[in-house]
């Protein structure tokens, strides 16, 4: 039986509540935009009710939900769209990029609630409850109650509603190594981890340059580069690996009988690419929504530039999301300024 409506919306207001009592995140000023608010198809440009979303998400096998990792919105509409799945009668599976493969197991032990034979770990004195004790386990008892409230939320609705849950991305030890050193100078073993597939060489991989130069405020060359690329490829041929085995584990009735539902940062979904084409090369038969949950941008801009975005292969490429869903931005806030600011004299 699902959670109730109320409940959800009690989930709401707590991580609405959490930000207000850290202090973290909260928004400096805010823009109004008629966008916001919106849902609006990236093909068609028509716009749809929620309703019509939950219809299209229903009938998929896949659903990604891209997210901005600190927007608490994109948090909140998350909840929302899997509430609205188990409100249907549908038992989605959770997949997680902020989780790897590796932790799958602890995440599933907490949603099964088996009680370990042994006496939980002490710390202080004090016994862990359940949630700090996978906390502790996921590696995640140094970021913030916030950051984890993110997360928590879905994990705990995953437990109250009897759903799967897995992580998806691969290990933090071998994407620090991905980044460090070439893939045909990794050891053997590292390498098994991998897909060792030929990295994508076309729009795309220029696209993603221009991404990487973008998030490190205008700096950017190689070999840097080329290792930030092949860490990004081999992290999405890991995601879509773990994305076709639930769903091809739903399909065959061992998992619930419901879609797989994504969390992850917007960009590994962008054009349909990364993620969501490797899916399709792997199982091309899967029936995949992505639904990109889109912060407005600190300036006025169209409809065409989010739909399409401002890069010299947009056309070629094509939307960046099969659904975008406009939300108001986290902050306004220019991470490059201090960058940009011309040098005194």
């Amino acid at each position: 039986v699902s959670v109730g409506l109320k409940q959800f919306r009690d989930w709401g207001l707590v991580l609405a509540g959490l930000m207000v009592m850290t202090g973290c995140g909260q928004l400096v000023e805010q823009r109004q935009d008629p966008l916001i608010g919106q849902i609006i198809d990236g093909h068609s440009e028509a716009v749809l009710s929620y309703e019509q979303l939950i219809e299209r998400a229903s009938g998929a096998d896949v659903i990604y939900l891209g997210e901005r990792h600190d927007n608490t919105e994109h948090h909140r509409i998350q909840l929302q769209i899997v509430q609205s799945l188990l409100d249907r009668k549908l038992q989605p599976v959770l997949g997680f990029e902020f989780f790897d493969v590796a932790q799958t197991g602890y995440l599933m032990q907490y949603a099964a609630g088996n009680a370990s034979l042994m006496q939980l770990e002490h710390s202080g004195g004090k016994s862990l409850s359940p949630e700090q004790r996978l906390r502790k386990q996921l590696g995640w008892s140094e970021r913030s109650d916030t950051d984890w409230g993110y997360y928590f939320s879905l994990i705990e609705l995953a437990k109250i509603n009897k759903l799967d849950l897995f992580g998806a991305d691969l290990p933090d030890a071998i994407k620090l190594r991905l980044s460090r050193t070439d893939r045909d100078a990794l050891t053997p073993v590292e390498q098994q981890q991998l897909a060792m597939l030929p990295l994508e060489t076309n729009g795309y991989r220029s696209f993603m340059y221009g991404r990487f130069r973008a998030g490190h405020c205008g700096w950017g060359r190689e070999p840097l580069l080329t290792r930030l690329y092949q860490t990004w490829q081999e992290r999405n041929y890991r995601m879509a690996r773990s994305i076709v085995a639930m769903s091809e584990a739903r399909l065959e009735g061992a998992v619930g009988k419901g879609p797989v539902v994504m969390i992850l940062g917007a960009g590994h979904t962008e054009h349909n690419r990364a993620v969501v084409s490797q899916v399709t090369q792997l199982k091309p038969q899967l029936k995949q929504l992505n639904i990109g949950l889109q912060e407005i941008y600190i300036d006025e801009t169209s409809l065409d530039s989010y739909r399409l975005g401002e890069s010299e292969s947009r056309n070629s490429l094509g939307p960046r999301y099969d659904l975008f869903w406009f939300t108001q931005r986290q902050d306004y806030e220019d991470p490059c300024a201090a960058f940009n600011k011309p040098a005194v004299e």
